[in-house]
């Protein structure tokens, strides 16, 4: 994986049994903190997190992080070859999701993907939740090494073309900087999925479009559109996207506001270029 770099000060976090002390060491260095109390989820446990100083040499370092059990024993997890670099979102709809697999020279990028070991790829699941969540639902591609593998995987499943080309290029452009690339996008699906109930608010967008003339023409928009974009292809097949305001952002965007990134792109297409001014108006 990979953390932001220096100036910034990268977050790393988990879940434990509340009110116990956690230790995490990398390099020379040892920080602690103690848990709240509070649980965080269904299994009791709560949210832990250090926040590093800022680190300039990009590793790659080893991560350990310790808790003791009940009983006394001490429980120590290692996350191997972490570099510290840029760390980018990449977010959208099907433009953003079409995978490096379906693009012209898809095939040269994906063998020659092996060349960039300093880039680390990460791909969210198609997962929808009324409230936002702390741990992301489901992973397509967990941490990986740029390979042919982790660039060539399956159709719009992984790895996102558009993320991987930027990554790439902007990797290339300052010397070889390491780059972590998080895809996590959703074909067919409006921006209003992806905004927190807070943001609906200042524009002044209720968080559900049920029952509305909006909610009618967008629903008919979404069955008969004319397939220049797909919602989800799947060779064939299709995922129906939720239609309740927020939702991705709770599943597929919140889990990620801990971690410390350089930036984001986005990328819709233009998936709402007709009843966007129903709503905006």
């Amino acid at each position: 994986m990979v953390l932001q770099r220096a100036p910034q000060k990268a977050i790393v976090w988990g879940f434990g049994d509340p009110s116990i002390l956690t230790t995490l060491r990398i390099n020379d260095k040892i920080y602690t903190t103690i848990s709240p109390a509070e649980p965080a989820n269904a299994q009791n446990e709560s949210i832990w997190s250090v926040t590093l100083d800022p680190v300039s040499d990009e590793g790659p370092f080893d991560i350990h992080v310790s808790q003791p059990l009940a009983n006394g024993t001490l429980v120590t997890i290692t996350i191997h070859d972490v570099l510290f670099g840029d760390v980018w979102i990449c977010s959208g709809q099907s433009n953003m999701q079409m995978t490096v697999n379906r693009i012209y020279n898809g095939t040269e990028e994906i063998a020659n993907a092996g060349k960039y070991p300093k880039i680390r790829v990460f791909t969210a699941s198609l997962e929808a939740s009324l409230t936002p969540v702390e741990e992301i639902l489901g992973i397509w591609l967990n941490w990986s090494v740029a390979s042919p593998k982790s660039i060539g995987g399956p159709s719009f499943v992984y790895m996102s073309a558009v993320c991987w080309l930027y990554g790439r290029m902007i990797h290339e452009a300052l010397g070889g900087r390491p780059m972590g690339l998080i895809a996590t996008s959703w074909g067919g699906t409006a921006i209003e999925h992806w905004m927190p109930p807070q943001a609906l608010q200042d524009c002044n967008i209720p968080p559900y479009v049920y029952n509305t003339i909006d909610y009618f023409i967008y629903f008919l928009l979404f069955l008969y559109r004319d397939g220049n974009v797909a919602i989800q292809p799947y060779d064939g097949s299709s995922v129906m996207a939720p239609f309740n305001y927020s939702d991705m952002y709770n599943s597929m965007i919140h889990p990620f506001m801990r971690t410390v990134i350089y930036g984001a792109i986005w990328f819709q297409g233009n998936q709402q270029n007709f009843y966007i001014f129903y709503i905006y108006s």
